[in-house]
């Protein structure tokens, strides 16, 4: 459950604290729920983009005909991605030990390998990202029991009550409930038993997981959080069915759980809704049948990854019979989300920014735009692993390491501005003539600029986070492999003051990118 607007949220203004919408009176506090030679390249004479595949939410609006890239088949994109094959080899596993005992600060092989070889595999980014859900064939077998109940029950003395939560229905609509000051394991125990319960930013405070964290941000360059879901079998709805605005990676660790993802609804539908924020509080979402993309049960080890604004609901009844066991196991899954619209990663940021800065009034609204033109202002820029095709164009074959920061940095500004600007022109061709395209595009350029060291700020703020709880799991003691040791009430209130006063700073980094930008004071003269 994520953020409902007008909802009681669980934290501060910032991103950090705008996650899931709570009943009205329960705890407050930060939550989150719910990629040549020096010279070559001048501002004058930015690298081309290349013509671009229908993305973001509404590209699945389009007939199955033509959704897909090129020449290639929606069934076709579908076996592409599901055959993408990302797990390292088990020959690896040696150097992966040998790694964790040389460097034990650094995020853990397996996981870093598996992110990056999938996040920079060509089927991903052609048909995969921010464009279409799907599961892969093959499974993770390190991540098959990587975080479980007993995890959980060692764990869950970390958190703060407001971190840990589960649904309730209230008033008509659906919040998440959290714990009680002084809970324990048992109460987690004793609300699963009607509702999944999550771990909300369990990376920022849980060793181990910040250790998946960790090697997401180092794969992804991107803004990073991570939930754990807990749900027992037999639940009808173990999750509502609604939108959110992250890219995700579900990874089954333990029991099963069975997922419906759907068409994204057109915005206009509902135009005072957020689409990345629908099936929230009393919003209820319920697609049409013919609307479903994809109904599978996710078993440990296996992987599904959904796009933002995807509606997608949970259960974990009438599965059919389990590969293993009895199916008495409760489902242990993690969400690995890339937060590039959270921390203002798009077109459409950049595009407010630009207009803002030179004080003019903010762009269309989503719903006001056909469908095809508001997902491509609404996705996100080329930063973190998807600058790559970009910089591409900057460097020769086996020449990247003679290209200075300098001229990267300077093709990728000039990259995002271009961009932007066509893509701002396509959305409201009346309003931009050729005559404003310059001066816009000055104004773009600073606004890319800014962006850019945004980016680079958020990340340096959660590798930060991530890594010191990482290190607080560290143990010396070979009996103790693996396990961190249990925190003290007070190691534990010391820990959750410093992650507070970590994520204000994180939420500075988007208060500052907006006063620059004067957001705010275009937002109101446009009133």
């Amino acid at each position: 459950l994520s953020a409902v607007p007008g909802g009681v949220h669980m934290g501060g203004s910032g991103p950090s604290g705008s996650g899931h919408s709570v009943l009205p009176g329960e705890g407050a506090g930060a939550v989150h729920d719910p990629c040549g030679h020096a010279g070559q390249s001048s501002s004058k004479d930015p690298p081309p983009m290349g013509p671009m595949r229908p993305m973001g939410p509404m590209a699945l609006l389009a007939s199955p005909a033509t959704v897909s890239a090129g020449t290639v088949s929606a069934s076709a994109e579908d076996a592409l991605l599901s055959a993408i094959s990302a797990a390292p080899p088990r020959e690896l596993a040696g150097f992966d030990l040998a790694e964790a005992l040389t460097f034990p600060n650094l995020a853990r092989g397996p996981w870093r390998q598996a992110f990056r070889s999938l996040l920079t595999s060509g089927p991903f980014l052609e048909h995969g990202w921010a464009a279409r859900p799907f599961k892969l064939t093959e499974e993770w077998g390190f991540a098959v029991g990587s975080y479980t109940m007993e995890d959980v029950q060692h764990d869950v003395q970390r958190l703060p009550p407001n971190f840990v939560a589960h649904g309730v229905e209230y008033q008509g609509g659906i919040y998440n409930k959290p714990m009680p000051e002084g809970f324990t394991f048992g109460d987690v125990d004793a609300a699963m038993d009607g509702a999944t319960v999550v771990l909300l930013n369990a990376g920022f405070l849980v060793p181990k997981l910040a250790d998946v964290s960790l090697a997401m941000l180092e794969a992804a360059g991107l803004p990073i959080w991570l939930n754990c879901y807990l749900s027992k079998p037999g639940l009808e709805r173990s999750t509502q069915c609604h939108t959110d605005k992250q890219d995700v990676l579900l990874v089954q660790s333990t029991g099963r759980k069975r997922w419906r993802v759907y068409r994204p609804p057109p915005p206009a539908e509902t135009p005072t809704l957020d689409p990345f924020a629908r099936g929230k509080g009393t919003d209820h979402l319920r697609p049409p049948a013919e609307d479903l993309l994809l109904d599978t049960v996710m078993e440990p080890g296996q992987v599904l990854y959904i796009p933002a604004g995807f509606p997608h609901e949970t259960d974990t009844v009438d599965m059919g019979p389990p590969r293993e066991g009895d199916g008495s196991e409760s489902s242990v899954h993690l969400t690995v989300g890339i937060d590039t619209h959270l921390w203002g990663l798009s077109y459409t940021k950049l595009r407010d920014l630009a207009l803002g800065r030179a004080g003019q009034p903010v762009g269309a609204a989503p719903a006001t735009l056909p469908p095809q033109a508001w997902s491509r202002l609404d996705t996100p820029l080329p930063l973190g692993f998807l600058a790559a095709p970009v910089l591409a164009s900057v460097v020769s074959k086996g020449q990247s390491a003679r290209v200075g920061l300098a001229v990267a940095r300077d093709a990728l500004t000039q990259a995002m501005a271009s961009e932007t600007l066509q893509r701002m022109v396509e959305a409201e061709p009346a309003r931009w003539g050729p005559e404003d395209q310059d001066s816009l595009k000055e104004a773009l350029v600073d606004a890319a600029a800014r962006l850019l060291d945004h980016h680079r700020q958020v990340l340096a703020h959660q590798g930060a986070m991530y890594r010191t709880t990482a290190s607080a799991g560290l143990v010396v003691d070979d009996g103790a492999e693996g396990v961190s040791q249990p925190v003290t009430a007070k190691e534990r209130k010391t820990a959750i003051n410093q992650l507070m006063g970590m994520l204000d700073d994180l939420d500075e980094c988007s208060f500052s990118l907006d006063d620059w930008g004067g957001v705010g004071a275009a937002e109101s003269s446009s009133a």
